[in-house]
């Protein structure tokens, strides 16, 4: 299976009203459509949907006396199935990196973690997240894609990550042939922001990327 996961970032774009129109309009468009996984701002992670939500973080906590903190087990409770971590926007020590992927697992959720090279990807493939996305930070909302910028990478990523993990792609993709050359290089799906939040119209984006068949 094949994923299309849509970082909602913080624009506005994909915020607060915005947010829940955006959601609206792809459960309209892309009814029972479970590829599609938008990563919301802790902000807007009560949004609800019918589909698969992620969170854009989680602290390495549960519950309690933790003002200001994400706690990985509250997750549940407001309908989130995962958590992107260690996205180059808001990176984390491998400490914390390793303790909230633990309390992931215990409490049933998924986690896809973002690496900046091949030795990171080694490093977290040992922590046994259910995704990794390979996003170079220096083409995160740019107008290259990974897939045209660096694809002997990605194809050597796919390599190492195997049946280990689910490999991902991200970092300046915004078009059909971005995700079809990220696709022939052996990822598994993508990792999206601006082709589609920023999109003049996100759902005919989105539409473009699922270029996948089953």
């Amino acid at each position: 299976m094949y994923f299309l996961f849509i970082n909602f970032k913080a624009y506005r774009e994909a915020t607060a009203e915005n947010s829940i129109k955006l959601i609206k309009e792809i459960e309209e468009n892309f009814p029972n459509e479970d590829r599609i996984i938008p990563v919301l701002n802790p902000l807007d992670a009560m949004v609800r949907t019918k589909l698969k939500k992620f969170i854009q973080h989680a602290d390495p906590v549960l519950s309690g006396a933790k003002t200001g903190h994400i706690p990985v087990d509250l997750l549940p409770e407001y309908g989130i199935k995962g958590v992107l971590l260690n996205h180059s926007e808001k990176r984390i020590n491998e400490v914390d990196l390793k303790k909230t992927i633990e309390l992931c697992k215990e409490n049933r959720i998924e986690t896809i973690v973002c690496a900046e090279s091949l030795d990171e990807i080694r490093k977290f493939l040992e922590l046994r997240p259910d995704f990794i996305a390979y996003e170079p930070p220096e083409l995160i909302g740019g107008n290259i894609s990974v897939s045209k910028s660096k694809p002997e990478i990605i194809q050597e990523a796919a390599r190492i990550i195997g049946e280990k993990s689910t490999f991902i792609v991200g970092a300046g993709i915004k078009t059909r042939e971005d995700v079809e050359k990220s696709i022939e290089l052996g990822a598994k799906g993508i990792l999206v922001a601006s082709g589609i939040v920023l999109s003049k119209n996100p759902i005919k984006a989105i539409q473009e990327m699922l270029v996948w068949k089953e």
